[in-house]
């Protein structure tokens, strides 16, 4: 094939078709039939991509959406991840300043030393010595 052997009008692939179809003919027996077995194999390796359309409408490739699928998953589980820390943190604050207000409470010392401001001068004092 030279450049004048080219189509202008965009029948490429008829004119490629026409030739492969005519060099055909020309295998031997042998030849097309290990070419067909391995036609055979490819076919069975092959892993077809999904696609979603409609019949008319065309149709779309969720090959290129599935990176993207799966880093929103990745990020939508270290913010679950992040979260539960966070939660979990919370719990075991509140319930550490729950013992510290059970203990308060069950000491021997009324409530009304802790509401005092003279108590609050003498924890300094004492905690300084």
């Amino acid at each position: 094939m030279n450049d004048n052997d080219f189509p202008r009008n965009g029948d490429l692939a008829q004119r490629i078709r026409h030739l492969l179809n005519a060099s055909c003919e020309a295998i031997d027996r042998p030849t097309a039939d290990r070419l067909f077995q391995a036609r055979q194999k490819a076919l069975a390796r092959h892993r077809p991509s999904a696609r979603l359309g409609i019949a008319g409408h065309g149709g779309f490739s969720i090959d290129p959406i599935l990176p993207l699928a799966r880093t929103v998953v990745v990020l939508v589980g270290v913010v679950l991840g992040v979260a539960g820390v966070s939660f979990w943190n919370s719990v075991e604050t509140a319930m550490e300043l729950g013992e510290v207000d059970v203990a308060l409470l069950s000491d021997d010392l009324p409530v009304d030393a802790y509401l005092d401001r003279g108590f609050d001068a003498w924890l300094q004092h004492s905690s300084q010595q």
